[in-house]
């Protein structure tokens, strides 16, 4: 059974990768109760949760900016030690969207069928969801590589890329 933990009141939570862009691996990070857990996450996963986050602080009447970008203090803090990867994910708010959560299962294909997969549930301020929404929108997108013209894959600007729109003949490079 992949273990199971719930902070009632986060000190600290980030999504965000580490590693070079094209070999970037996601975490969703966080540290309450003495305890740090970090989950490995897709890439989808991350934007969708800064996407909902900012949907939900929206409804909250709170726009997140720029502004709100501490990429310093919102860094995933080592070391990253996964607990287990990330199955589904869902980000919910209270009646009067003072506290959120986040609820993350364990990928059900990491066990044995006679486990039951980990869960996490993190509860978070307002100023801790704009923090992180912030933040995984930037981790999302600093690791963008320029995309092909022709088929939209991204190019690697070492290596270059092999288009099927060309039939594979030729890299095409930035």
């Amino acid at each position: 059974m992949g273990e199971s933990v719930e902070f009632e009141s986060v000190e600290f939570i980030t999504a965000g990768a580490v590693g070079e862009p094209g070999e970037r691996a996601f975490y969703v990070q966080a540290e309450g109760e003495g305890q740090r857990v970090a989950l490995l996450a897709e890439k989808t996963q991350i934007r969708s949760l800064a996407q909902l986050a900012q949907e939900l602080l929206g409804r909250a009447g709170i726009t997140v900016t720029p502004d709100d970008l501490d990429e310093a203090s919102q860094r995933l803090r080592e070391p990253v030690e996964p607990w287990w990867r990330a199955g589904s994910m869902s980000l919910g708010m209270d009646d009067e969207a003072e506290r959120f959560v986040l609820e993350v299962e364990e990928l059900p294909e990491e066990l044995d069928p006679a486990e039951e997969p980990g869960e996490a549930r993190f509860w978070m301020t307002r100023e801790q969801l704009t923090a992180l929404a912030a933040y995984a929108a930037y981790a999302v997108e600093a690791g963008a590589r320029e995309t092909c013209r022709l088929c939209s894959r991204p190019i690697d600007p070492v290596e270059g890329h092999v288009c099927p729109a060309q039939n594979g003949h030729g890299p095409l490079t930035t």
